[in-house]
């Protein structure tokens, strides 16, 4: 069962209509002994919630309002108000036969809008059994006239629970946007740059290096639209034959980049890549930047997202960003970069090695 699921059994239970959220979050918790200690586990908590209440099974303070636990993000609410289901005017399907693999449809009470996304997919299923797999926005257009009538299938409470399939009902994968990748040189590596200013300034230097074979590939991506599309690089390293053993990441030393790097590293982990590893070498002279303030975040986020950097670079994090200072790429200027990393040593070690750390400031 899914952490929304738990939170539905729960509130089932439940005679008051205001429910403080902690007790939500419990049920999720017990459903699932790796939420508690999840790095995700708030994002995931926050979906559940706005999934429930798209869902019309509960309600969600206004928004902006003091019912709101706004110490970190993304906001979760501090209660929920349980809404009494309406009963579904439910429409059977009447002398229409369900295709085999939907035939759990025809022992459930299907409201208008189930009808109308199954019916479709049971048509096409009696029509095309073997239909190649397509992108999911393709299916879409094809089965309702509307590319995005899809958009949202993998959070639909038919597919978490298991009855959907979209790889085999479907006949579908999703098609994330590519992740922007050059193939600089023939080297088996890739190092992916958080901010454009960086991405640009150390694709000038690398495109510059004096040995070409010691260059890889350089790749442009942060936040959720990296952790969405790291996986379509491995097309690409096999439609140019040319696979990568290491994998770096680069990104802005504050909560947003390194919560994002623990994403991605998973990512990546899932689909096979090498393991993802701090660009250590890049890291350790951005801490000899100035810093900018910014609001200050969790401590308990920040120490948790930090343990994604090697020792001692995990500490002198914990160090100034729980006091409202982080360090963005920019403040390591292409000038800087190029006094970095040095054209008379092997270039991979230099990206991948700490340098001695300065003073804490």
């Amino acid at each position: 069962m899914t952490p929304a699921e738990h939170m539905t059994a729960f509130l089932a239970g439940q005679t008051r209509s205001r429910i403080g959220f902690d007790l939500l979050a419990q049920a999720a918790d017990a459903g699932d002994s790796s939420l508690p200690t999840s790095v995700l586990r708030r994002r995931i908590l926050a979906g559940a919630a706005a999934q429930l209440a798209g869902a019309g099974i509960l309600r969600l303070p206004a928004a902006g309002g003091r019912g709101w636990d706004l110490s970190a993000e993304p906001p979760l609410p501090l209660w929920v108000e349980r809404l009494t289901p309406r009963r579904a005017r439910t429409q059977r399907p009447g002398p229409r036969a369900w295709v085999e693999p939907l035939a759990f449809a025809a022992h459930l009470p299907l409201s208008r809008a189930d009808l109308e996304l199954l019916s479709p997919i049971n048509d096409h299923l009696r029509d095309h059994p073997d239909a190649e797999p397509v992108p999911i926005p393709e299916r879409s257009y094809e089965l309702y006239g509307d590319e995005k009538r899809l958009a949202r299938i993998t959070t639909h409470r038919l597919v978490t629970a298991g009855l959907l399939s979209i790889n085999d009902h479907l006949r579908a994968y999703p098609s994330p946007a590519p992740l922007a990748m050059y193939e600089l040189g023939p080297a088996p590596w890739m190092l992916i740059v958080e901010n454009s200013a960086a991405f640009t300034s150390l694709r000038r230097i690398l495109r510059g290096w004096p040995r070409r074979e010691e260059v890889g590939w350089l790749a442009y991506g942060g936040g959720d639209h990296l952790v969405a599309s790291l996986t379509t690089c491995l097309e690409t390293f096999e439609e140019r034959e040319h696979p990568i053993e290491d994998l770096l990441l680069y990104t802005d030393l504050d909560l947003d980049g390194l919560e994002c790097a623990q994403q991605a590293a998973e990512r990546a982990r899932e689909a096979g890549l090498p393991p993802l590893v701090p660009a250590a070498g890049l890291y350790g002279p951005l801490l000899t930047r100035p810093p900018r303030a910014v609001s200050v975040a969790d401590a308990g986020r920040i120490r948790t997202a930090a343990a994604w950097l090697p020792e001692p670079l995990a500490a002198r994090a914990c160090e100034f960003l729980p006091q409202g200072e982080v360090l963005r790429q920019e403040a390591l200027p292409k000038p800087r970069l190029e006094q970095l990393l040095c054209p008379d040593q092997t270039l991979l070690p230099q990206l991948r090695q700490q340098q001695s750390l300065p003073t804490p400031r």
